[in-house]
């Protein structure tokens, strides 16, 4: 009776002992499952990212170099010389520009440009330049043919926006040419110019 109560006791302890080892791998899963729930999470953000690109995307330009040739347009073109002038009103209050350096594009080096401008440079480069003589020397200097003068324009693709430069140059000294710049940017936006400013260098 003794060695059957012995027995007992014993298979009842080994019972209990392979009871909590099994207790174990059900834990250690519990704790697996995290960084799995974590990894759908970040699978289901991606998915989401995916479906909605424009949430993360910068708008871009609707805009094309070419649009500048829009400036062929009288309507365009009175706008852009009548947002000029109202510029240089503020710039020259007094009306002292005439003793600057400075020389704005006129609307007939406006047109000569747009009719020399290539369409394909324009395109592909962004960009188009052209060299005139102008024959414009502030007071005191000459304005031989050896100081070229330029007409340049660029654009902006990120920004949709161009730049508009005018390069008058003059003779300071013998065989010595120096220059002054001015520099308008606008948009164009609805076959209008929109932002439009000036700026002088020289």
């Amino acid at each position: 009776m003794k060695y059957l109560i012995y027995l007992v006791t014993l298979l009842t302890f080994f019972g209990c002992g392979n009871s909590e080892k099994k207790e174990t791998p059900s834990t250690s899963q519990n704790l697996e499952f995290i960084p799995e729930t974590e990894k759908d999470m970040g699978l289901e953000v991606e998915k989401t990212i995916s479906k909605n690109p424009e949430k993360i995307e910068p708008e871009s330009c609707e805009g094309q170099s070419v649009d500048f040739l829009i400036l062929e347009d009288e309507r365009v073109q009175a706008d852009f010389f009548s947002k000029l002038d109202s510029i240089r009103k503020i710039q020259y209050p007094d009306d002292d520009r005439k003793m600057s350096i400075m020389v704005d594009i006129t609307p007939e080096y406006l047109n000569k440009f747009l009719t020399d401008l290539d369409q394909d440079t324009l395109m592909v480069k962004k960009g188009f330049d052209k060299e005139y003589h102008f024959d414009i020397a502030p007071q005191g200097y000459t304005d031989p043919k050896i100081c070229m003068d330029r007409i340049e324009v660029g654009f902006d693709e990120e920004k949709c926006t161009f730049r508009l430069k005018v390069f008058n140059t003059f003779l300071v000294q013998a065989d010595w040419c120096t220059e002054s710049m001015v520099v308008y940017g606008f948009k164009i936006e609805n076959g209008n110019l929109v932002d439009f400013w000036r700026q002088e260098a020289g």
